[in-house]
């Protein structure tokens, strides 16, 4: 029983990756990012320690507790019906909270008030550190890598590839200062995708994950024509076998030539002009953002492996164009 209720706690802990998600973007930063870090963190702290990680085991009640509470003022920023759900495991961890219920319920469960300890393996009490380790970290640097290189008037300015009303619940803005003429920059953003000079950033990673992509330190004329329509290749029509479908990449939605690139599922890429010699390139990734059953299990890889595996390689993209394009200039 202790181990099932272990499991349920750590998966109602990584179940609030999408509350956070969704909530971040129209409350404070810090304080999101707080309590959000408090439940998360909370209920996999007290799940593990049921678990048997032995320096948790004894303080899972009150992590538990901490964490529902913590959880149930974030719900509280922006009531949702499907928010409610969690809102409403909550309640019960709190209300278990009190003596004569908890007797009750542990009592009708058959749960030991004092159990024996059982030790999780060494190994598994490391990993379980090193989960809730990783997990502080990203969310601490979340509002970093979400806006890293762009000014609080970039954040306001509407882009190309904008709804009409030129806001999202979902964003990440990454942008980069290039000592070279906008002139000088597009080409080498024109001409990105995996058939043609990939995407200047960690090639080695993605032929890692057998992602044959070269990148190209040269511009060349073959690969400057781009259209409305046209695939930009994340990776070749037999990758992995065909199991992701022949065609796995960004379709070009909007085309401003010299300045701006649309890619559905991707964002918007803008390149503007500071003065003669100095340009910037921003990246815009928008989602709706919205609660969604669909979107809890998933929000969790999306935290821990996509959006730290995405600012890594979108970071070196801009920085892999910036080195081009000032060293041709």
């Amino acid at each position: 029983m202790r181990r099932t209720i272990g499991f349920l706690l750590v998966m109602h802990g990584l179940a609030h990756a999408g509350a956070g998600m969704w909530l971040a973007a129209p409350q404070p930063v810090w304080l999101v990012t707080i309590l959000w870090w408090l439940a998360m963190a909370g209920f996999l702290s007290a799940g593990t320690g049921l678990f048997g990680v032995q320096w948790l085991d004894r303080r899972w009640r009150l992590l538990s507790c901490v964490a529902a509470a913590a959880s149930l003022v974030l719900l509280a920023l922006s009531w949702h019906p499907i928010l409610m759900i969690g809102a409403a495991i909550d309640g019960a961890i709190l209300l278990d909270a009190i003596p004569f219920v908890h007797e009750a319920v542990t009592r009708r469960l058959g749960v030991p008030q004092h159990p024996p300890h059982r030790r999780l393996a060494p190994l598994g009490a490391i990993a379980a550190a090193l989960l809730i380790g990783y997990l502080t970290t990203v969310l601490a640097f979340r509002p970093v890598q979400m806006r890293w290189g762009v000014t609080d008037t970039e954040l306001a300015l509407r882009l190309t590839g904008d709804s009409s009303n030129g806001w999202s619940a979902y964003r990440i803005d990454h942008g980069i200062t290039i000592h070279a003429p906008a002139d000088s920059v597009w080409p080498w953003l024109a001409q990105i995708g995996q058939d043609r000079a990939g995407f200047y950033s960690y090639s080695w990673l993605e032929r890692l994950a057998g992602d044959p992509i070269h990148n190209a330190d040269r511009i060349v004329p073959e690969w400057q024509s781009l259209a409305v329509g046209d695939l930009v290749r994340a990776a070749p029509p037999d990758y992995l076998g065909g199991i992701f479908g022949r065609d796995l990449g960004w379709r070009v939605t909007q085309l401003v030539p010299g300045r701006a690139i649309v890619l559905d599922g991707w964002g918007s890429f803008v390149v503007s002009a500071v003065d003669d010699s100095t340009s910037r390139l921003l990246v815009r990734t928008r989602g709706d953002g919205k609660p969604s059953l669909a979107g809890v299990p998933l929000a969790a890889f999306g935290l821990l492996v996509f959006e730290p595996a995405h600012f890594i390689m979108e970071r070196g993209m801009l920085r892999g164009i910036k080195e081009r394009a000032e060293r041709r200039s």
